[in-house]
């Protein structure tokens, strides 16, 4: 596991240097940049495969090919048996990288198809003077880069690409205007003009004086399995292909923590890792305190407790604590170098396992594969009521939603077309956005519209039912550019690294094509998910309500958090860049304050904008200041260095503290 960055078409080690040292916190254990005449590639290093020898980046002689990673390789094993069988390679290390230019060498582009894992790699091919960039299927490791001076710049943090001499930072206005909606900005945009994300299951291909080639490698198919079928034989198929995932990702050379949240993803794969694991697993429940504590938690804490104690775990119970929140905060968003509105209590529950363990493994991607969400179990309701209403008849029964969402809702939200429908779940419509928008940024925003953005997302799916297409369009967006996305930058903030077995290529192939009469039926969700666990864990983690690890923050918008966003999105601070009318703001502010609980998303989207506007456009981090902070790092030879790391100064209504490559300065 490590942060990369480089450059296609340049020598440049001291400025890939100061870009790697942002991400130190990616890879605290070693730095390496190695570069030619018209290249320069660099890693920061998290020592978990081949401690001693896995320093990268590494070159396949015979024909002079670099290349790096962040991320695993898990069947990298098989693969170096594979080539060397074929002959004509040499290895000098243990580790999962050096594969990679060998198996570009005999495969050609073609090479990512062989590969099982989460990554985003950096190749470059002297002979052709052929740089490429390669991120995994699903999206769980990041990779921006950007086109400057006749060059191809690249990292795994947009933080990074910052650093580039001669950038200049520039808003992307359209990139604002769906992070409105969604609560992330959809990739391949970013929020900088200019600096773009290669999408999922996408190579990028450069040469000198061409335009970059950006193509799609793998692709999953959602067409539902023929014939009849039988869940238990479903079931079965699925423990079987699960069960290899999680053996998969036991590789390493340093222990391997399991988040239990007593839900049926994390705890079925602690149950199977437990079976197949060399040696007791180490498990991870948080806790609470008293002021933070939301319904449902000590149920959560009672499930693990029991399945720790079936599978004889190592097992440790942390208290969550979010006294600091508000101080805390401006770092969180610094780490997504994006504003963004999701789920962030994965940077506090990394904090707390990172003391323990350097990987995790967790249950990331069942819920887009086998139906959670809202929108999952709305997906057949709709379908249904829009059918009746086009034949003249009475939908029937539709039932009540899991969510408590009553027949009422389901009538208002009902659309023929499903983009429709979708678009009304999103935070700020485009309608909204137009009450909300300053004269200027109506007229600049005028030919973007969010509706027609997931109107092509829906107008690409393969899948057939409802559920399926739901679950097909989220899988491509939502996952990687949201859930994903703060898994990752919220656990390598504390240099930690998560892995899941249910995007296990396999898996993720078998899921998709499973038909949604055995995912969600009468309300009923994961339904052949559950039918696979029941050998293995206990009734009381499979048939109750899902809860998810989040933060109370609706309660603490009723009293400190309130008064922060207040302050943070006062006319003074909105002046700053000017986009919003303050007196919608100040409105939305009221209404939620009179009761329209429901805007409380609202809320904390413009919180989250105008932090990250305050730390990246009107301070402009990261930028040198010298000294003004160092970090002792432990190296893998047990020696140890200070380095340097980018600081500034945040300030934010109510917090002032120096902030360090995303993180504050105890």
């Amino acid at each position: 596991m490590c942060g990369i960055a480089g450059v296609f078409g340049k020598r440049a080690p001291e400025a890939v240097g100061r870009m790697l040292r942002v991400l130190a916190h990616r890879g605290p254990d070693d730095q390496h940049v190695i570069h030619g005449e018209d290249y320069t590639l660099g890693a920061r290093r998290l020592s978990i495969i081949d401690l001693d020898h896995g320093r990268q980046p590494l070159c396949e002689d015979q024909q002079r090919i670099w290349g790096s990673q962040n991320g695993e390789i898990y069947n990298f094993r098989e693969l170096r048996e594979e080539l060397e069988k074929r002959g004509g390679h040499r290895f000098a290390t243990d580790g999962d990288t050096e594969i990679l230019p060998h198996l570009y060498r005999e495969d050609g582009l073609d090479f990512p198809s062989k590969l099982e894992g989460m990554f985003a790699i950096s190749l470059f091919d002297e002979s052709l003077h052929r740089g490429i960039l390669v991120r995994d299927r699903a999206g769980k490791k990041p990779l921006y880069y950007t086109e400057h001076e006749g060059c191809l710049w690249y990292a795994s943090e947009i933080k990074a690409l910052l650093l580039i001499p001669g950038f200049e930072r520039r808003m992307n206005l359209e990139a604002v205007h769906h992070f409105l909606s969604y609560k992330n900005v959809p990739s391949p945009l970013t929020i900088f003009e200019g600096i773009k994300m290669l999408p999922p299951a996408h190579r990028l291909v450069w040469h000198r004086g061409q335009a970059p080639v950006v193509e799609r490698y793998w692709a999953l198919d959602w067409t539902p399995f023929e014939g009849p079928l039988d869940e238990g034989e479903l079931a079965e198929e699925l423990i079987r292909l699960l069960k290899i995932g999680v053996k998969r990702r036991l590789v390493s050379d340093v222990p391997i923590g399991f988040f239990l949240s007593g839900g049926i993803d994390s705890s079925l794969s602690t149950a199977l890792a437990a079976e197949v694991a060399p040696g007791r697993i180490k498990t991870f429940t948080l806790t609470y305190n008293a002021e933070s504590s939301t319904p449902g938690k000590d149920l959560d804490l009672k499930c693990a407790r029991e399945i720790a104690a079936r599978y004889g775990t190592d097992h440790r119970e942390e208290q969550m604590n979010f006294s600091h929140f508000q101080q805390e905060f401006p770092a969180i968003i610094s780490h997504f170098d994006e504003p963004f509105g999701g789920v962030v209590s994965t940077y506090f529950l990394a904090r707390l396992i990172s003391q323990h363990v350097k990987v995790a493994i967790s249950g990331d991607g069942s819920d887009e594969l086998f139906g959670s969400y809202l929108s999952h179990r709305m997906a057949r309701p709709v379908s249904e009521l829009v059918e009746a209403r086009r034949d003249g008849r009475e939908p029937g029964d539709l039932g009540h939603f899991a969510s408590g969402q009553p027949r009422e809702f389901l009538e208002r939200i009902a659309e023929s077309d499903e983009h429709l429908w979708r678009l009304k779940l999103t935070v700020f419509s485009d309608q909204d956005k137009l009450s909300l928008y300053s004269p200027d940024m109506t007229e600049k925003c005028a030919t973007y519209s969010s509706q027609e953005h997931l109107r092509r997302v829906f107008s690409q799916l393969s899948a057939q039912d409802p559920t399926n297409r739901m679950l097909e369009a989220e899988f491509g967006t939502q996952l990687p550019d949201q859930v994903l996305a703060f898994t990752d930058r919220l656990s390598m903030a504390h240099s930690l690294e998560i892995r899941t077995a249910f995007l296990d290529t396999q898996v993720m192939e078998f899921a998709a094509r499973i038909p949604e009469r055995f995912k969600i039926r009468d309300q009923d969700v994961k339904m052949v998910l559950k039918r696979a666990a029941r050998p293995y864990l206990p009734a009381s983690a499979i048939d109750r309500p899902k809860e998810g690890f989040v933060l109370p923050v609706n309660q603490w918008l009723q009293g400190w958090l309130f008064d922060y966003a207040k302050a943070a999105l006062s006319p003074d601070e909105l002046a700053h860049h000017g986009l919003f009318k303050a007196t919608e703001v100040n409105s939305i502010m009221t209404r939620f304050q009179a009761g329209e609980s429901q805007l409380a998303n609202k809320i904390l989207s413009l919180l989250s904008f105008q932090i990250w506007y305050d730390i990246y456009m009107a301070q402009a981090l990261p930028v040198p200041l010298g000294d003004a902070a160092r970090l002792i790092v432990e190296q893998s030879d047990g020696q140890r260095t200070l380095v340097d790391y980018q600081v500034a100064s945040v300030s934010v209504p109510g917090v002032s503290q120096p902030i360090i490559a995303g993180n504050p300065v105890s």
